[in-house]
């Protein structure tokens, strides 16, 4: 369902996906197991756990990481935290650069009074936002993985606009995976526009979405 505009006015809040939303993320998996190919088992596990974990709803932060690490393997819990996550963010910041356009985007939303925050599924949020050249409001970045709730799950959604003191549906939310952004935007009550990326043509059946460039626009 294509949009061809966004009537920002409507919203209090834009909350923006982060991995290949706030950057074109074409190439980015390819380039993290090269960083790190001894353990490129590892990361492909670690793919493989969270997609089965998606949308699971475990309460808290250590709840899930308890879940997680028991099918990853205890052992491996330093490797994802010391190496793992930090090797996410050099390779953003050897590699990737933020949309054209996206920090101006940023800006006159914020100059327009509508606050503009980041929830990624991923942690180290700051770290990955600060790598590709954004310049954002560190308090109004999150992970859902640090709220216990992986996308599609509506919860870490509610809770962001708890915590800017708005409705859900004060809120559009911008993505690029239909299955995860998008369902989780659906789920909590807010409304969502999907990129138009390689990897989702054909999958947007039933959200709105647009073209980076007309988003800019």
């Amino acid at each position: 369902m294509e949009t061809s505009s966004i009537e920002w006015s409507k919203y209090k809040a834009v909350v923006f996906d982060f991995d290949g939303t706030l950057y074109e993320g074409k190439g980015f998996g390819k380039k993290l197991v090269f960083a790190d190919l001894l353990n490129a088992f590892k990361s492909r596990k670690e793919r493989i756990i969270r997609k089965a974990m998606a949308g699971q709803d475990f309460g808290d932060a250590e709840k899930f990481y308890n879940q997680f690490f028991s099918q990853m393997g205890e052992k491996h819990r330093n490797w994802y935290f010391q190496k793992y996550l930090p090797t996410m963010v050099e390779v953003l910041r050897k590699h990737f650069n933020a949309r054209e356009g996206a920090q101006q985007l940023i800006d006159k939303l914020e100059e327009q009074g509508i606050k503009v925050c980041v929830l990624s599924d991923y942690p180290m949020v700051e770290q990955r936002v600060k790598a590709i050249g954004l310049n954002m409001d560190t308090s109004r970045m999150w992970s859902t993985e640090t709220k216990g709730a992986l996308k599609p799950g509506a919860r870490p959604f509610k809770e962001v606009a708890e915590r800017l003191g708005i409705s859900t549906n004060e809120i559009l939310v911008i993505g690029d995976r239909p299955d995860t952004d998008g369902m989780g935007a659906k789920n909590a009550g807010c409304d969502c526009v999907i990129i138009n990326t390689h990897k989702n043509i054909g999958k947007t059946e039933g959200f709105n979405n647009m073209d980076w460039a007309d988003i800019i626009k």
